[in-house]
């Protein structure tokens, strides 16, 4: 199979592709100054770091976002993304001795960095040639040799998802510039590297916690050894040695049992540099197994360790699981163990800021080697920040203001899926997010408020739908991420409080929504909705949103499970356009209806493109088109589709590829120039290198194309729109770093 698509990829596509421009012939612009805004936080925090010269510095790494540098211990960050080619932050490894030099371990290898984040380099030698389909070299623990950090480890694998393990261990002689396999042959092949760490007291001696067990080294590396006498299993997650007491290790274990099996994770000490354990497991520490049938979180899981430098017995341990999410802590070596934070509404101890709908599960830790009190943890949304060993905690993630409006502190790790212009009033936007819902901005995205109360999926919100003569009433599409799963909720108060309206009682089938349109030429009292439902088709409603019935007529019923964009002609409410995603073989591609969706009629007569994400028209006329698709092949007819901006001049029926580019997601034309359009490309986290052009912008209709993303920390953008008061100000939304508001200094205001 990877070898029929090497090959559809190298033979070329059809002769309408071969004239678009591609991503490595753009230029740069500067027309748009973009600035990122969002709530803080909202995303997974994978690794975390202090800096070992300057106490106040605070390193953070993220899942999407990239990597965060604050200099006032949390209070705020800068995104430092710049060269990076993946944003998936594994490790963090700062120089001990200079810290400007920091080593990142992604899904993508080793990125180095000599000026503390401010540029990149992506470091591949000695490492396995990059892939377009995998990850070659996906990095799950780095570290520097304390007492000489010219020597470097890195260990390959994914932590995160249990998978991408090659045995391997590598190790740099030149603080991370070139490596080398140290490992080969002599960890168990599909054993994933997830910690690797070094004895004080002498550098010789090496440990790695994989899940196939612990692996030692007395001689730097070059030879390695099963480590694991005394413990239950071989599945180990972190090491953490002990600087006052060099002999003395811990080593967290995940809990493989389930369904009424003893429980077998949690910590485990060495006293001998990890030759030998003993548990560690004392009273206080929660031990839960979940049932045969629930997931791996439906346990205690232990996953972070770390030790006091100043005394061997006091240990932190922290949990990433749902059930018993939080840091514990002792002061006996293990013996008892106390909780130090508290979940949401448990005590009320913690200031959580504005994410309160999920707990403390606790993804990564670090103890500040010059102030050993003070400890920074990172959980699959938060940041927090504690003074004295655990007493008191601050979040360092979000603004709260007094009236409950929150915004970021720098650390946006959220993924926008839409952001909506309000129709009356200008400065107030509504974001549609993944995971954390519906979030209502007054002022420009400057500050927040959630909005979800009586939606009944409010964790992710695809897109919002505002009545054009009736400034207080919204419509939203919400519902799972993972699963087709969906509905349709209604405001009548401006987003304070909603109601479900649109779900299979009311005829709306269960599925994602990701297109709604308003009919503003539709009766007030019978406001006309048209939404599409991923797995059933294309949707209407005549009453506000009560009542739903199909307007599938004659499509394709295969294609019509997939609708990808909608267009309903302003000057003629029964003319209807719809995208439909798949392949042309399936029945993909553009469909129009003069008469309200009784018939359709497919407009693209040539099979160019598949994979449709998007469809967008000229606002002044709708015969003037665009399609967004990202590259398919299709097994079935081993035919190969390329990615990239479509364009149509005559409705629909012929098309032109203008941008050459593997997958654009959206398109937006300016309403007050239409020959302004805007492209917005992303990419999948599958492969190496996954980090895609940001924004591109026509200023031609699409015949050339120019990179303007100043002033914009990621690349993967998912969402774009105009604002309708001021064309000027354009909204895009990222895959890792919230919102990106820009101003287009070529657009003339009205």
């Amino acid at each position: 199979m990877i070898y029929l698509i090497l090959l559809a990829l190298l033979l070329g596509t059809p002769s309408p592709a071969q004239d678009a421009p591609g991503a490595d012939r753009l230029s740069e612009s500067q027309d748009i100054a973009w600035r990122m805004a969002g709530p803080g936080g909202g995303g997974w925090i994978e690794s975390i770091a202090w800096d070992s010269e300057k106490p106040d510095r605070l390193y953070v790494g993220c899942d999407v976002g990239g990597f965060y540098v604050s200099e006032d211990a949390g209070k705020s960050y800068q995104v430092r993304n710049n060269g990076l080619k993946d944003y998936f932050i594994e490790s963090i490894a700062v120089h001990p001795r200079r810290s400007k030099i920091i080593l990142l371990g992604t899904e993508s290898g080793i990125f180095r960095t000599v000026d503390r984040g401010r540029s990149w380099q992506r470091i591949r030698k000695g490492f396995l040639p990059t892939e377009r389909w995998s990850f070659s070299s996906p990095i799950g623990a780095v570290c520097f040799d304390p007492r000489n950090p010219r020597i470097a480890y890195a260990g390959v694998g994914r932590p995160r998802w249990d998978s991408g393990g090659q045995g391997a261990i590598y190790r740099s002689l030149d603080a991370g510039l070139t490596w080398e396999n140290v490992s080969r042959g002599q960890l168990p092949s599909d054993a994933l590297i997830s910690d690797i760490e070094i004895r004080p007291s002498d550098s010789r001696v090496i440990l790695a916690a994989t899940n196939r067990g612990v692996f030692r080294s007395e001689d730097r590396g070059k030879t390695w050894r099963a480590s694991s006498e005394g413990l239950p299993h071989s599945y180990t997650e972190e090491v953490a040695f002990a600087l006052s007491a060099p002999q003395t290790v811990y080593v967290t274990l995940r809990t493989l049992a389930r369904g009424g099996e003893k429980w077998n994770g949690g910590v485990y000490r060495s006293d001998d540099a990890g030759q030998s354990w003993r548990p560690a497991n004392g009273a206080g520490l929660p031990m839960l197994a979940g049932k045969a049938s629930e997931p791996s979180e439906m346990s205690s899981q232990y996953k972070e360790i770390a030790v006091d430098p100043r005394s061997a017995d006091t240990v932190y341990a922290g949990n990433r699981d749902w059930v018993s999410a939080g840091l514990r802590k002792t002061i006996d070596g293990g013996r008892t163990w106390k909780g130090v934070f508290d979940t949401p509404g448990r005590t009320g101890k913690i200031a959580y800021g504005w994410i309160t709908q999920w707990g403390p599960s606790m993804q990564c830790m670090t103890l500040s080697s010059a102030r050993p009190e003070r400890i920074a943890v990172g959980t699959s949304g938060h940041v927090f920040v504690s003074g004295d060993g655990g007493g008191r905690w601050n979040q360092r993630y979000t603004r709260m203001m007094p009236d409950g409006r929150f915004a970021g502190r720098g650390l946006e790790v959220t993924c926008l899926m839409s952001i909506t212009p309000d129709l009356f009033r200008p400065d107030r936007l509504y974001f549609g997010f993944m995971d954390i819902g519906l979030l209502i901005s007054e002022d420009q995205g400057e500050s927040f408020r959630r909005s979800f109360e009586g939606m009944k999926t409010p964790g992710n919100c695809f897109i919002v739908a505002q009545d054009p003569a009736r400034a207080s009433v919204l419509w939203a599409a919400t519902g799972e991420w993972t699963s087709n799963i969906g509905d349709i909720c209604r405001s009548s108060d401006g987003g304070r409080t909603w109601k479900a309206v649109g779900h299979p009682q009311s005829g709306l089938p269960e599925g994602q929504v990701r297109c709604l349109l308003v009919d503003r030429r539709s009766p007030i009292e019978k406001r006309r909705l048209l939404a599409t439902s991923a797995g059933s088709g294309l949707y209407e409603s005549r009453d506000n949103g009560d009542s739903w019935h199909s307007l599938n007529g004659n499509l394709p019923p295969a294609s019509a499970l997939d609708p990808r964009g909608l267009l309903l002609d302003p000057k003629d409410s029964s003319h209807i356009l719809l995208a439909l995603g798949g392949t042309p073989e399936q029945g993909a591609g553009i469909y129009e209806s003069r008469n309200s969706g009784k018939i359709w009629t497919q407009l693209n007569r040539d099979p160019i493109f598949a994979n449709i994400t998007a469809l967008a028209a000229d606002p002044s006329r709708l015969s003037s088109l665009y399609v967004a698709t990202r590259e398919t092949f299709d097994p079935a007819t081993e035919r190969a589709y390329p990615g990239g901006v479509f364009k149509s001049a005559d409705g629909g029926f012929t098309w032109r590829r203008l941008l050459d580019y593997h997958f654009v997601n959206a398109v937006a034309v300016n309403p007050a120039n239409p020959r302004i359009v805007y492209a917005a490309t992303t990419d999948h986290p599958y492969h190496d290198s996954p980090v895609a052009e940001g924004v591109l912008k026509s200023a031609d209709g699409g015949l050339t194309w120019k990179r303007a993303n100043a002033g914009m920390s990621h690349r993967n953008i998912i969402c774009l729109s105009v604002n309708p008061h001021r064309p000027s100000l354009l909204y895009a939304g990222s895959g890792g770093n919230g919102a990106f508001i820009g101003v287009d200094q070529k657009i003339r205001q009205r």
